[in-house]
């Protein structure tokens, strides 16, 4: 093979390395700044002995790269009160350039918030906008062969925020 042509080969081949790395390494910042948050609740029960509720957490991709939410761990806070704790061990599937939406499940006896000290727990039923949810944890991202463990999650809202935002509002920029 002649020399020139085995420079033109070497020098494809390195421009074609370099824009692949260059495409992968955007594609990861992309993935690092997907949006989350939460975007309603579902209330399926509230009573003097059982609050359920189904979290909406709305996920936004704009990268090219399909990625896996696993390993979900949430700890679900109401006024700074601990009332459950979820493991969520199904995968959930992110599609690129795209929307998801993740469901979880609370349920909690508010009897249990009583017997922690919190006071006044029918007046924060009956009064809603009082009513603060934080949800903390972690979950892992999984794509391909590169998995980013202990993503921390961190969101804060009154229960009436939470009732007031429908499941198709955008809060994640475009």
């Amino acid at each position: 093979m002649k020399t020139g042509v085995k420079v033109a080969l070497i020098g494809g081949l390195g421009v074609a390395i370099i824009g692949i790395m260059s495409y992968l390494a955007k594609q990861a910042s992309l993935l690092k700044d997907a949006c989350y948050t939460v975007v309603g609740a579902i209330i399926n029960e509230i009573s003097f002995d059982n609050v359920s509720f189904k979290l909406l957490i709305g996920i936004s991709n704009k990268s090219d790269i399909d990625f896996t939410i696993t390993k979900q761990n949430y700890n679900i806070y109401l006024n700074k009160m601990l009332v459950a704790t979820i493991e969520k061990p199904d995968d959930m599937r992110v599609v690129a350039n795209g929307k998801s939406t993740i469901g979880i499940n609370v349920s909690f006896n508010p009897q249990d918030l009583l017997r922690q000290g919190i006071e006044n727990i029918a007046f924060l039923i009956q009064n809603r906008k009082n009513m603060v949810v934080e949800i903390k944890g972690n979950l892992s991202i999984k794509s391909g062969i590169v998995t980013i463990n202990d993503y921390m999650i961190d969101e804060k809202l009154s229960m009436a925020e939470l009732l007031a935002t429908s499941p198709k509002d955008e809060k994640c920029k475009a």
